[in-house]
């Protein structure tokens, strides 16, 4: 049969169900749940579908999609439309769930950095919903919460264009950070708020060809992965027993046992219309302003580092981090932005501040720019030692002292380095230590062991300053050989 990794072939598509960073859920007034309340306890009418309960739009959650749908790039339907789609399950007790027949918005494309080069992947449709109750399969009971039920969600499509599991991880990270970005979902996987149905088929041979099928709610990038390691490996196996692929199937993944669960055939939904949540008509200037008020997005942040020639590592960085995006964006509206200075500042940022700031927090940075950008120049021009930067700017995010003072009280702090009595020590250890013979084998490691022996000798002294005496000293030593 030759090998059978190597003759399977195949495709996927992806179905994501992103919750919204919205502060109620989308067609009534309750909070919505962000996973951190015991099972049940945040339920109301609407939820368990008691008789007058009626949908009311949350115009918050339109707004976020249309973030969203401008940012891909998608075509959107001016016309809003909420259907009813009719299936009997357990995690619905009205017997339909209120979704978009026709969608938000078509056929955009996510651009994603692949190999150092952009790669658009298609986004088939997002559509505008509400998130059912979630299901716990055990072996002789399903458990359900209905906490999460009526949380806003969109569910966006891809086109079936992967072909291997890394570009799907690659994608979803991406979109992940794109989302935590345009503060559209938090994306929290372990809370539900991102959960991914990976559709897929296989070609292993000619004469195994199978059907659709879908993985729902894989809840970790680690969960899919293995996910589709299973499938594969199974769908090999009943190929090379010369059994028949089985039927299009919805399945489950078992994060216990690694392995994916049948749950049930694959069914065809029926659509009717939401009764009680009439057409909304989208302005056109509604559209504009929101496509308007995008920032700069990640693949075009990290075009423009590129041509002023940010290192490659340096630039994906960016454009990963959303916290990284976010200060690139204040700093040209706010600040005399040179943008040949970006790969300094990342390197600054990185070294000194990363440490005190994340998305949740930014504001703090927002608050102190214009000091941490006086350090920025201050560590560029050398005009202050490494230790001094870190003390400084840690002194900046933690008290209210300002750059001026914090800078004046250090300088008075610093001692002036005797460099006789310094080139004494390095000298007695050149001699009693025979460096020489070092040095002429790795200068490096030579400059390295004195530096830390001085320091240790001379804590009080500038490392910058003892760095020049040796400097000077090796010179020295070099025009005598």
């Amino acid at each position: 049969m030759g090998n059978l990794k190597e003759a399977t072939k195949i495709t996927i598509g992806l179905e994501i169900h992103i919750t919204l960073k919205t502060k109620e859920k989308i067609f009534n007034y309750e909070n919505t749940y962000q996973g951190e309340s015991l099972p049940n306890s945040k339920v109301s009418s609407w939820e368990l579908g008691y008789l007058g309960s009626l949908p009311i739009i949350n115009p918050e959650t339109v707004r976020l999609a249309l973030k969203l749908a401008n940012s891909l790039e998608m075509k959107i339907n001016s016309l809003l439309l909420f259907d009813r789609k009719i299936y009997n399950y357990f995690d619905l007790p009205k017997g339909y769930q209120i979704t978009q027949q026709q969608p938000l918005a078509n056929n955009g494309f996510l651009p994603i950095i692949q190999n150092n080069s952009i790669k658009k992947i298609p986004i088939s449709s997002i559509h505008l919903e509400e998130d059912t109750a979630k299901s716990l399969y055990h072996e002789k009971e399903i458990l359900l919460d209905f906490n999460r039920a009526g949380n806003p969600l969109i569910e966006l499509v891809t086109a079936p264009v992967f072909h291997d599991k890394e570009t799907v991880l690659l994608f979803l990270q991406q979109l992940q950070n794109l989302l935590r970005y345009l503060e559209i979902s938090e994306t929290k996987m372990e809370k539900g708020q991102l959960r991914v149905d990976l559709n897929y088929s296989l070609i292993i041979n000619p004469n195994y060809v199978t059907p659709r099928y879908e993985v729902k709610n894989l809840n970790s990038f680690r969960n899919l992965e293995r996910a589709l390691e299973y499938e594969i490996a199974k769908h090999q196996q009943l190929f090379a027993c010369q059994v028949q692929p089985p039927f299009s199937q919805t399945l489950g993944f078992n994060e216990e046992k690694q392995i994916t669960i049948t749950q049930r055939e694959k069914t065809n939904y029926y659509y009717l219309p939401e009764v009680n949540i009439p057409p909304i008509k989208l302005k056109k200037k509604e559209i504009a302003q929101a496509k308007k008020s995008l920032p700069c997005l990640p693949w075009k942040r990290w075009e423009k580092l590129k041509e002023v020639k940010v290192n490659e590592k340096n630039a994906l960085l960016v454009s990963e981090k959303s916290l990284l995006m976010n200060i690139f964006n204040f700093l040209e509206k706010k600040l005399y932005w040179q943008v040949n200075e970006s790969n300094e500042w990342i390197i600054f940022f990185l070294n000194f501040l990363s440490f005190y700031f994340s998305e949740e927090n930014f504001w703090q940075f927002k608050k102190r720019c214009f000091s941490y950008w006086q350090l920025f120049h201050y560590w560029k021009q050398k005009k202050i030692s490494k230790e001094e930067i870190s003390l400084i700017a840690e002194k900046l995010a933690k008290t209210r002292q300002n750059l001026a003072y914090l800078i004046k009280k250090h300088h008075q702090k610093k001692v002036i380095i005797d460099q006789k009595l310094v080139n004494q020590e390095i000298t007695r250890l050149w001699i009693e230590e025979n460096l020489e013979e070092s040095y002429l084998l790795n200068c490096q490691k030579v400059q390295n062991y004195l530096l830390g022996r001085l320091k240790k000798k001379y804590p009080s002294y500038s490392v910058s300053e003892i760095i020049k005496v040796i400097s000077d000293f090796l010179q020295a030593a070099r025009k005598f050989d």
